[in-house]
């Protein structure tokens, strides 16, 4: 049976390389271009290996990386982050949640390097390997510009973390696409169990409702900044309050809040 590869990646054009490549190896290639897409795929299909980027929109992949942990724990498979800011995690590869790394580089010395290791893989069962190291295309040097954009993204995620309220962040489809740790005790979910799921779905029939009137009213009226009220979890009652976010003055999704009553 002809093995599928999923291969995520904002890129389009290293999408096509990588997936070019390894139609060539006799593989059946899914694509996705952000991590929610990307965890799409894997709620309706069963795939035999993975590949995907460290930065991603909607859901990076240290989110996409743990979801994955979380879904096929019973069933490893290799899961290859391949990145242009590989180089850059030297110090951190035990965090990502990967099982190979290989840090993107020239094309024809790249083509190489990927032909290689999925000849090595092929040949032998899976078994995640002890010694997490970078496999480079050549000669591939830290950059400034990078570590300092890796930097302010684990800043960010680090803030919306040790934050004493529950923060979820909805996609504009509704769909979850972050929930910080304080959210996440207050539901009582595991944050692979949320990602991509419809917020909806975390609440009860009546608070559902509530909640889709407020996501409609905060979005639709310019003069509505904020919607809030009562829902229970966990046998806890809980104030909800719904905000827009907008990008360029356009409504890009919402940010949902939790925190005990008072």
């Amino acid at each position: 049976m002809q093995k599928k590869v999923l291969v995520v990646d904002s890129d389009y054009f290293f999408v096509e390389f990588l997936t070019e490549l390894l139609i060539r190896r006799g593989y059946e290639v899914l694509k996705a271009y952000n991590g929610k897409e990307g965890i799409a795929v894997l709620e309706d299909t069963a795939v035999d290996i993975v590949f995907a980027d460290l930065v991603l929109p909607k859901v990076d992949g240290f989110q996409f990386f743990k979801f994955i942990r979380h879904k096929f724990n019973g069933n490893p498979i290799p899961i290859i982050a391949l990145s242009g800011t590989m180089i850059e995690q030297l110090g951190s590869l035990n965090e990502i949640g990967a099982d190979y790394f290989i840090a993107k580089g020239p094309i024809d010395q790249l083509t190489i390097k990927l032909n290689e290791f999925m000849a090595e893989i092929e040949t032998q069962p899976f078994s995640p390997p002890v010694d997490k190291k970078v496999l480079a295309a050549g000669n591939v040097y830290p950059r400034r510009d990078a570590m300092e954009l890796l930097k302010s993204l684990q800043f960010h995620q680090a803030v919306l973390d040790c934050a004493a309220a529950g923060i979820i962040v909805v996609d504009s489809d509704t769909r979850i696409i972050n929930a910080n740790r304080a959210a996440l005790e207050i539901i009582g979910k595991h944050s692979a169990e949320t990602l991509n799921c419809p917020v909806a779905e975390l609440f009860v029939n009546g608070e559902r409702a509530e909640l889709v009137e407020g996501l409609k009213l905060v979005q639709r009226q310019a003069d509505v900044h904020k919607y809030s009220f009562y829902a229970s979890f966990n046998s806890q009652v809980i104030s909800v309050l719904i905000s827009p976010i907008e990008l360029n003055s356009n409504p890009v999704g919402w940010v949902v809040v939790l925190q005990p009553a008072l």
